[in-house]
């Protein structure tokens, strides 16, 4: 597709939605990296032992059985809006303003994503389908039984990859992608554990936890926890919370990317190689999936 374009269209000419791009709550995240000297300097290998992305979904199949069956929880959510999600929690800082700087850090990021072979899809992947049960609004049926599904298909409902990024700020520490229907909550988060210190200052006997930084995606409300000192014991870390009410967006997601294309401006749309990138990601796990490994 994007060798068919280029006959026609200059790069600068095609615009690839993916709507997460396009919520306020996703790009507040380079806000809080690159506008904050105090979380930048900790991001990296040496602080940060693990981080977790979730796309957790109480809905079911929402009316789209005939796309969902034939595409599943990886092609879904993971190979486009999680990895758009990855790409602004592990990129370097653009090394100059304007969209192609921003594309261009994004895609270096991808191009360092180690590719699965069959062992590690087997030992780093999981997948799952929804069964029989119950939710906040009713009854759910089994996946294979929702009108539709092909039940010969391995269509997965849930998918998680641990992914590994080789350069030198995250060699070595999982990032685990992870996604969802028909579950108990939504939960929109990003999760960064940070390693634990070596040792606390006044020798308690209490194993140093480690300081863990979640960022809640919920529209319009970015929710930070972070453990401080709390209110009792004073070499006692306690949960903290700390929520931002965001102004309501003007736009909804699609309709800000769509603004975007009309004026001309690609800072947010996805690039060619980009697009290429992450399938080079995914595309060893559904090979492997489909063959039942």
């Amino acid at each position: 597709m994007n060798a068919l374009q280029a006959r026609h269209f200059p790069e600068s000419a095609v615009f690839r939605i993916d709507h997460f791009l396009g919520m306020q709550t996703v790009q507040n995240l380079l806000g809080l990296r690159f506008a904050n000297r105090l979380f930048e300097h900790l991001w990296c290998a040496d602080h940060i032992q693990r981080v977790d992305i979730v796309w957790d979904e109480t809905v079911t199949l929402e009316g789209r059985t005939g796309y969902y069956d034939s595409t599943g929880a990886l092609r879904d959510m993971i190979q486009n809006h999680l990895l758009q999600l990855l790409c602004f929690v592990a990129m370097g800082r653009p090394k100059a303003p304007g969209e192609a700087a921003l594309r261009g850090a994004k895609v270096e990021m991808l191009r360092a994503v180690r590719e699965l072979d069959v062992a590690q899809v087997r030992e780093h992947t999981v997948r799952g389908r929804y069964t029989a049960g119950d939710l906040a609004d009713g009854p759910v049926p089994d996946y294979i039984a929702e009108p539709g599904v092909d039940p010969d298909r391995a269509t997965e409902t849930f998918a998680e990859v641990a992914l590994v990024i080789d350069n030198d700020r995250w060699r070595g520490i999982p990032f685990h992608l992870r996604t969802g229907k028909a579950l108990g909550r939504d939960r929109r988060l990003v999760k960064v554990q940070f390693r634990p210190v070596d040792r606390l200052p006044f020798g308690q006997a209490e194993e140093p936890g480690p300081n863990v930084l979640t960022m809640t995606m919920d529209p319009d409300r970015l929710t930070i926890d972070i453990a401080l000192n709390g209110a009792g014991d004073p070499f006692c870390l306690d949960p903290q919370r700390i929520e931002l009410d965001l102004a309501p967006q003007e736009l909804s997601a699609y309709a800000r990317l769509l603004v975007d294309a009309l004026e001309g401006d690609p800072a947010l749309a996805t690039r060619g190689d980009e697009a290429e990138e992450a399938w080079r990601i995914v595309e060893p796990i559904v090979d492997a999936w489909e063959r039942g490994r």
